[in-house]
């Protein structure tokens, strides 16, 4: 029996079709999922077919068809490692996690002894057994209404092509996608992998029917500042090879065959986005000051130790969050010499300005070989963070003596992420005056570091005061707290509208926080995905967070809100959303308030949001 899959990885580019550039205007609405604009000629993503066979092989040949299978997972591992390289370089070390977890896939014994028990056992050829034993995870995967199994299940068919691939001896076949107009990749579904092959410059945007704004693509996207709409469901049937499209990715919008209106709007958007850019940069040294001459803190987020190099230059002082699992992902457990080179080159790179570096932050989504729990029914509330670094404390021991080791400058801040128990904060301090110990007893001097807890759960906020008594800051993780606070999956498409940054219980949270901290004289920072939206800045200073932390890029639009503002209206403004009892009140109050203003400073990519 023969069986025909189809590759969506596989690139085929057509002759462009006259009739389709002369057809009719089509404007789709989808969503956003990497900001920008982007116009130019459409080029399918189209499926190629894997001819599988379904073949009982005498004894003989098994050998050489687990040999196949074999020589195939490692050719598909160096691949997705060289692509990893790629990501980390191009997109950063958070989001190049996801070809960390292809390679993790590849080693899962479920899988390999899966097939090879189907070579082996019932004497199946190699191509035959991967495609029934990978099949039977994607269709379980597919399954679960969840869009994280979504995400898996797209992952498996990567993996799955690509060994198909490596069993043909051929591999992706790109073609040359270049094009005098630039070009739009079109296609149902695109993988991971597929777009890191891409060449810097070689796409304008990229548009498809499935996904979402927290599918792996759009992630990437967003990462390699690529413009993207998803979730268009048809997309991939109505356009044809030579169309022109434009994309709105900060809307989600497509317009295939636009007419002469649709390209003189947007024209006379991208202008203004270039504009809005040339003029952000001007912000770079100006001081982050409200009118009335309320200083707030500008940090950036890295997730690798060379993006200290450039921080500066986008006007933060100091970084503000460095997730130090990074080094976990690329080396398994790193040494302690691997470990202070690493935090010594941000430190000494930063010096004067301030560097607060996390603690392991190992599980939920986060997975590191030979440390995260597997199988976890709730890995986002199960054996991660400071329970893992508790429960290893040889490898918190060895984190901690690096960092205390690389503070030649007395700049550095230890962060403790997920604290949810005084307990819990006593012995990790325990741990840090341990580690202190051990190196002063070797001989070294040590600077006095300060020691910060992530407030990220609803239990560290019910006892604030506390927590406030004993740490010389707080950093707020609101990604986190909204997520346990509302009971909502942040990636959960089907309750994507519940989660709301602006709920009252959220901001009652911040707001006690804040006044917590204050009383104690202690900072209150924070670093979540807020810190990039303008209402939720507005907010945030209003409710008297001393420090803002984000990704380097934001800094500059950050800056421009902070600059245009009076510290004593947003105070007023956020005392009376405190008052309110539903985000839609708090949203609609914010929107009237702050949107004209937000529209004036003309700033790109939330222009969208204020308009609707």
């Amino acid at each position: 029996m023969t069986t025909s899959t189809k590759n969506p990885a596989d690139f085929v580019a057509k002759a462009p079709d006259e009739a389709s550039r002369k057809s009719s205007r089509i404007e789709l609405v989808g969503v956003p999922s990497s900001p920008g604009f982007a116009m130019g000629t459409v080029f399918p993503v189209a499926n190629r077919e894997f001819s599988v066979v379904d073949e009982t092989l005498p004894e003989s040949r098994l050998a050489a068809e687990e040999q196949m299978f074999l020589k195939a997972i490692s050719k598909t591992s160096k691949e997705i490692a060289q692509i990893k390289e790629i990501s980390e370089t191009r997109a950063g070390i958070k989001d190049s996690l996801i070809f960390a977890t292809h390679l993790m896939i590849l080693q899962d014994p479920g899988l390999v002894n899966g097939v090879l028990d189907k070579i082996r056992k019932k004497h199946k050829n190699a191509k035959w057994a991967v495609h029934v034993v990978f099949s039977a995870y994607i269709e379980k995967f597919e399954k679960i209404d969840s869009p994280a199994m979504r995400d898996k299940a797209a992952d498996l068919r990567d993996l799955y092509n690509r060994l198909m691939s490596a069993m043909d001896d051929s591999g992706p076949v790109l073609e040359d996608v270049s094009h005098e107009d630039g070009v739009v990749l079109v296609a149902h579904e695109f993988v991971p992998s597929f777009l890191m092959t891409l060449k810097p410059g070689q796409v304008n945007a990229i548009v498809m029917d499935t996904g979402g704004r927290t599918s792996h693509v759009a992630i990437l996207s967003r990462a390699l500042q690529i413009p993207a709409v998803s979730g268009l469901r048809n997309v991939a049937a109505l356009v044809k090879s030579g169309d022109t499209i434009i994309v709105d990715g900060a809307d989600g919008k497509v317009i295939i065959n636009p007419n002469e209106e649709d390209i003189r709007k947007f024209h006379d958007r991208q202008e203004m986005f270039e504009r809005q850019r040339r003029e952000l940069f001007t912000m770079r040294q100006l001081e982050p000051m409200t009118r009335d001459g309320k200083y707030i803190v500008l940090h950036a987020n890295i997730e690798i130790p060379t993006e200290a190099d450039k921080v500066t230059d986008f006007g933060a002082t100091g970084i503000g969050l460095y997730r130090s699992e990074f080094l976990f992902f690329r080396k398994g457990t790193p040494t302690e010499k691997e470990q202070e080179s690493a935090y010594r080159h941000i430190l000494e790179k930063m010096d004067p300005y301030p560097v607060v570096i996390r603690t392991l932050d190992a599980g939920g989504d986060k997975l590191v070989s030979g440390v995260s729990a597997v199988n976890e029914s709730n890995p986002f509330m199960g054996w991660r963070s400071i329970r893992v670094c508790l429960d290893r404390e040889d490898i918190f021991i060895t984190q901690l003596r690096a960092l205390l080791l690389a503070n030649t400058k007395g700049n550095l801040r230890i962060l403790l992420p997920m604290i949810s128990s005084m307990t819990e904060l006593r012995r990790a301090k325990a741990c840090i005056a341990k580690a202190r110990k051990q190196l002063e007893d070797e001989g070294h001097k040590l600077p006095v570091v300060k020691i910060g807890s992530m407030i990220e759960v609803p239990a560290a906020v019910m006892i604030v005061d506390k927590l406030a008594k004993e740490v010389d800051f707080f950093s707020l993780g609101t990604n986190d707290l909204i997520q346990f606070t509302l009971a909502v999956d942040r990636t959960n498409e089907l309750i994507t509208d519940m989660f709301q940054p602006h709920h009252p219980a959220v901001l009652s949270m911040i707001y006690q926080t804040v006044v917590a901290a204050h009383r104690e004289g202690i900072p209150v920072a924070v670093c979540g995905e807020m810190c990039t939206d303008p209402m939720s800045v507005l907010l945030l200073v209003g409710l008297g967070v001393d420090e803002l932390s984000m990704t380097p890029w934001s800094v500059m639009t950050t800056k421009k809100i902070i600059r245009s503002i009076n510290f004593e209206d947003v105070r007023d403004a956020a005392l009376t959303v405190l008052q309110m009892d539903d985000a839609e009140s708090v949203n609609e109050f914010l929107h009237k308030k702050y949107a004209q203003t937000i529209m004036e400073l003309g700033i790109s990519g939330f222009v969208g949001q204020v308009e609707k």
